[in-house]
């Protein structure tokens, strides 16, 4: 029996693989804004010995563990460079993979199977989820290697905690956002435990198995951010490591966080209305956080009326992860896509909220109603696809000279560089430079040298010249070459003209000391 079982898991697991593959090649091609900027700039500059050369050219998120990322460059670039379509399919995985992780924890919860079937669906077609599908956004691994971890503690706690921790540890380690979720599941492993002294045991194992995870899967970028920055998270907490060659930023976006009292308390409903800038940079719709929140607020006042009886354990582990979970995702990011493993399970929480108040009869049918109801309002976020025939870089690009600086101007850049890097050549990000720091002196430094110096930008020229003054230097007119891209139209390479004079003039005058610290200074 135990054989058929797990037959039938890995038949069931291949079958939504297989959907998740398909699902995928429908969209088209990934060309969302973080994969130019960073998501393929990132696993290159990591195998490619990169990290202590460039300065910036992804963007802060390029010194963000590349490990989640470099399947998929690895796919696009190496195993299939001329075969976008398998590549698609390689890229839909995760999703099935997470959907069959949502469908194993609504059969465990809730119990019926159309009624599970149905709440299960709810969830993995919201609109962060289904625009994510074959994205390099990540968190739909992250969200399946969370839920994996919540699906062995409810299911089968006393031989899965270790399990459940290092699946934590790694999803962390894997996407610094998936830490929210470390409380949440800590929590849901000690209401699973049958005893206090279960409690204190198992604790103890999640929270020591999570932190070797954790290790094992960060560690290694740890330590080659500290060879090269003298700080094992660069960018992040530089002040605290004193990392020389850090700029001065802050990476916590504010944007999304509720702007009013009336969105700090309800939030889900002010999403609803399908604006952008509202947990999401894209206008969406979508109503399913939105009847978790009733369906928790009509939970709350049940039990503490009495009205409801105390659910068993594993769907109040459910009703702790999501009731815990969301308020330390509003605090922190408020940002829709950082809370997708609450999306994929609002339709589980709200039937298990439904069954202790209805018939079995009418939870499937409200079940039923509840799925056709988020079809049909939902409006799922556009990231950006491009066909099947189209390259993120078309035709041929400029060939860098060994050795060359290229100085950046303008985001996304990442993917370009991708493609225009060379042997010894060096990309410096103008815009995150900051006003007097060492790396401002390094710049000088090399400009004064006999190496040929570039402009890449996806901005009018014009915009770059007050910074390219700063360091005697500008763009000679017809000095410029279009790079062709379907997803940016403005994107330029010009050849820097330099007076080493005044470069050396004004390295003298600012800077007396020599850089010290990373790599990139040598």
């Amino acid at each position: 029996m135990r054989r058929l079982y797990v037959q039938r898991w890995i038949l069931e697991l291949a079958a939504f693989l297989v959907v998740g593959a398909l699902l995928s090649l429908s969209c088209r091609t990934d060309a969302n804004w973080d994969l130019q900027n960073y998501h393929l700039y990132a696993p290159f500059a990591a195998l490619n010995g990169r990290l202590g050369a460039d300065y910036f050219a992804g963007g802060f998120q390029a010194y963000l563990n590349p490990l989640e990322d470099m399947p998929y460059y690895m796919a696009k670039f190496v195993l299939f460079p001329h075969a976008p379509r398998i590549v698609a399919l390689c890229a839909g995985l995760p999703f099935g993979f997470l959907a069959f992780v949502v469908f194993q924890l609504a059969r465990t919860l809730v119990g019926e199977p159309w009624a599970a079937t149905f709440a299960a669906l709810t969830g993995l077609t919201g609109a962060t989820t289904l625009s994510e599908v074959g994205t390099t956004y990540d968190d739909i691994l992250t969200a399946g290697l969370v839920l994996l971890a919540l699906l062995g503690v409810v299911r089968f706690w006393r031989h899965a905690v270790a399990i459940a921790g290092g699946l934590c540890g790694l999803a962390v380690a894997l996407k610094l956002t998936a830490a929210i979720y470390v409380l949440p599941l800590a929590g849901a492993v000690a209401i699973m435990a049958p005893a206090r002294r279960d409690l204190f045991r198992n604790a103890g194992i999640f929270t020591a198995t999570s932190a070797l995870a954790f290790t094992v899967g960060y560690g290694w970028w740890g330590v080659l951010l500290w060879r090269h920055f003298h700080d094992p998270v660069f960018p992040l907490l530089c002040g605290l490591f004193h990392a020389p060659l850090a700029p001065r930023l802050d990476p916590h976006d504010v944007r999304f966080l509720p702007r009013s009292m009336g969105q700090w308390i309800a939030y889900p409903l002010y999403w609803i209305e399908g604006r952008s800038f509202v947990v999401s940079e894209e206008p969406l719709r979508d109503p399913r956080f939105a009847l978790a929140w009733l369906a928790a607020l009509a939970a709350g006042v049940g039990l503490l009326r009495r009205r409801m009886e105390r659910p068993e354990a594993p769907t109040l582990a459910l009703w702790w992860f999501i009731v815990v979970a969301y308020p330390i995702w509003l605090m922190v990011f408020s940002i829709l896509r950082y809370a997708l493993p609450l999306e994929v399970c609002t339709g589980i929480f709200v039937v298990t909220v439904l069954q202790r108040r209805f018939a079995r009869a009418t939870v499937t049918r409200l079940a039923l109603a509840l799925l056709v109801f988020c079809l049909v309002t939902t409006k799922p976020i556009g990231w950006g696809r491009i066909g099947y025939g189209e390259s993120l870089v078309e035709g041929k690009v400029p060939v860098l000279p060994s050795g060359a600086l290229v100085l950046m101007r303008g985001a996304p850049l990442g993917y370009v560089v991708v493609r225009l890097a060379t042997s010894g050549s060096r990309f410096v990000n103008m815009q995150d430079l900051a006003l007097d720091p060492a790396e401002q002196r390094i710049v000088r430094r090399r400009l004064a040298r006999s190496r040929p110096a570039f402009l890449l930008t996806n901005r009018p020229v014009t915009h770059a010249a007050p910074a390219l003054a700063r360091f005697g230097t500008s763009v000679g007119s017809g000095a410029c070459r279009i790079v062709h891209s379907p997803v940016q139209r403005s994107i330029e390479l010009c050849r820097i003209r330099r007076d080493p004079k005044q470069v050396e003039s004004s390295h003298r005058k600012q800077f007396a000391r020599e850089a010290e610290g990373s790599r990139w200074s040598g």
